[in-house]
């Protein structure tokens, strides 16, 4: 019989992770530090187990938000997480567990964000993709899958003499100058400067920041994340009066380089939506597009989260976002996004 309970014994959890092919850094137990300690989401990290040994797993967090409801989420705030487990009968006892949950919660819905398909009568929806770059052994090689045009635009990032520097936490500073002014530009609410430092302190070693520096000014950056022998751009930027000069093309460049000097197989550039401006973007990078599959149970009444940016009811919200002084938007900016997931 399999048994599921939350599970407290953190290097058992690690342990099953460590040896499970398909499982993904945000399986690890220690997101769950970082999620609670910033944001103070509640976990629910629920194992399954048979004969005393841990044979599935299913991180949750409790999201509680007065704009978008009560939600359970694996994981928030990330492209992946979601149940992981060999044995249909545990994956079957973590989702019914999962849905328990909800109900006791109060919750609307449960939603899992899985990498690969999932076999279960959850409602699924799969708009978003995610783009990944298998690194060959030199740069060379990759420098040739390129076509002609995009060729042109990183040389013309080049020749605007940007300086790259590598660094890990003592780069948050740096990154988030960008980011920060970035996501006012899009209209949304950004991340406390506090997330990146906690994630960079609770994974020292395994966070690399590239800025590009014109002069004195950082004017482009990249916040990757290392796992197994994978590299993933979670979150980078660029100065919009910058782009003129190809800045984000030459951070692309830089970070594809730097992966494949450090022996990396893989470089996963992050989730988007088929047609947006993002996903023109990367396609131009050779790369294979996999689509995400999310999976969510729903509370009766209730329906599947609508907090798009294309939404046309945040459309006034978001221009008059992209208004605000940067100052303040990085004041209030943090207070929302942690109901965002």
């Amino acid at each position: 019989m399999v048994r599921v309970e939350v599970c407290r014994d953190a290097a058992a959890w690690d342990r099953y992770v460590d040896s499970q092919a398909d499982a993904c850094n945000y399986h690890r137990w220690k997101w769950q530090d970082v999620i609670q300690s910033t944001f103070g989401h509640e976990a629910h990290y629920l194992c399954a187990s048979s004969d005393g040994e841990i044979v599935g797993v299913l991180p949750l967090f409790s999201v509680r938000s007065r704009l978008f409801g009560n939600a359970m989420i694996s994981l928030p705030f990330f492209t992946y997480g979601g149940l992981l487990g060999a044995a249909q009968e545990a994956r079957s006892a973590l989702l019914l567990r999962a849905s328990e949950l909800a109900r006791q919660v109060k919750a609307a819905r449960v939603e899992l964000r899985q990498g690969t398909e999932l076999a279960s009568d959850w409602c699924q929806a799969n708009s978003k993709v995610t783009m990944e770059i298998a690194l060959p052994s030199t740069s060379d090689e990759l420098w040739k899958r390129f076509s002609t045009g995009l060729r042109n635009k990183i040389r013309k990032g080049q020749k605007s003499q940007f300086r790259v520097a590598w660094t890990q936490a003592e780069g948050v500073q740096d990154f988030y100058a960008v980011f920060a002014a970035n996501m006012r530009d899009l209209g949304t609410p950004v991340y406390p400067k506090k997330w990146f430092e906690n994630i960079c302190r609770t994974f020292p070693g395994q966070i690399h920041i590239m800025s590009l520096w014109d002069g004195n000014r950082v004017v482009a950056s990249a916040f990757l994340s290392a796992y197994r022998d994978t590299l993933e751009l979670p979150w980078s930027a660029s100065l919009s009066d910058s782009r003129k000069s190809y800045s984000h093309y030459m951070m692309y460049w830089s970070f594809l380089e730097w992966a494949i000097q450090k022996g990396y197989r893989r470089l996963d550039l992050g989730r988007c939506t088929k047609g947006s401006g993002t996903y023109e973007f990367k396609r131009h990078w050779v790369c294979q597009e996999r689509p995400l599959h999310w999976y969510y149970w729903l509370a009766p009444g209730s329906g599947l989260p609508q907090a798009r940016p294309d939404n046309p009811r945040y459309h006034l919200a978001i221009e008059m976002w992209k208004r605000l002084p940067l100052v303040v938007a990085n004041q209030l900016g943090p207070r929302i996004v942690r109901g965002l997931p």
